[in-house]
């Protein structure tokens, strides 16, 4: 007969510790954070945390980036949870090909992604491009009609979801609310989207009237997982051909993370 366990044994205080700072992690928008927000966040003292953080890095299931301080997931915390969030397997696959997309343009790349109404910005090469001069940090959010990465989304997304994000866009009392209402600009945007095969944002944003992006879907059977995005000035970026050099280098990257993410879930099934 199988023996109870024995409460004589001693609790591993550093093992909850450890799964209090990959509990943090995972709720960050990001999957990433400093040791300072990671002490707010779990009330851990920061030597503490540092360690505790070396010991999961050694055993690979969070990484260090050496630019920002910033520790973030990897794909081996998967192992661990049914329930790991896709956007964080899908930053895990684009993250080199967005460092070489950076490298070739100059221009940062971000990886974003749909949260409720609004997109998220969930990893960008900001630290790494000289023209890095767009705020486009992890965790910044962004509207869906007026930024090329909400435009990607939404013009490839499934009908049904289309339909559901336009509902409550329209419900919104902000701003937002107002090309929602515009049948004609939506039927337009979403039909020479598509039809370009990437999306375009010429300073549309309000918060951003300077910058422009553009942005192409990453797919999943029938799902957009996110989209690729970059950055730049308006008055750097002018001429046509400009930008269906971005959107080309984009465009190529996408299908390297697009078969990279099918292939990992066809290994992990």
């Amino acid at each position: 007969m199988a023996q109870e366990p024995s409460s004589s044994y001693r609790h591993c205080q550093s093992l909850v510790k450890g799964l209090d700072i990959l509990a943090a992690l995972n709720r960050r928008s990001s999957a990433s954070a400093s040791i300072t927000e990671l002490g707010r966040m779990t009330g851990l003292h920061r030597t503490t945390i540092k360690r505790l953080l070396e010991t999961l890095r050694q055993a690979g299931y969070v990484e260090c980036d050496a630019a920002t301080n910033l520790y973030r997931l990897t794909f081996r915390i998967q192992q661990l949870s049914y329930g790991f969030r896709d956007n964080v397997q899908i930053s895990e696959i684009a993250w080199p090909q967005m460092r070489v997309i950076s490298k070739a343009l100059v221009w940062p790349c971000s990886l974003v992604s749909l949260e409720g109404d609004e997109m998220v910005v969930r990893a960008s090469t900001r630290p790494y491009s000289p023209l890095s001069f767009h705020s486009g940090m992890p965790g910044r959010r962004m509207p869906l009609l007026t930024t090329a990465a909400g435009r990607a989304y939404l013009a490839f997304a499934p009908e049904e979801e289309q339909k559901v994000l336009l509902d409550m866009l329209r419900e919104r009392s902000d701003i937002d609310a107002v090309p929602a209402k515009d049948a004609h600009f939506i039927r337009t945007l979403l039909s020479e989207t598509r039809q370009r095969g990437y999306a375009l944002n010429r300073g549309e944003w309000n918060a951003e009237p300077k910058f422009g992006g553009v942005a192409v879907p990453l797919k999943f059977q029938d799902r957009v997982l996110a989209c690729l995005n970059v950055i730049f000035l308006i008055r750097a970026v002018k001429d046509e051909s400009a930008l269906s050099a971005i959107a080309s280098e984009l465009l190529a990257h996408a299908k390297i993370i697009e078969q990279g993410f099918a292939a990992y879930q066809q290994r992990s099934a």
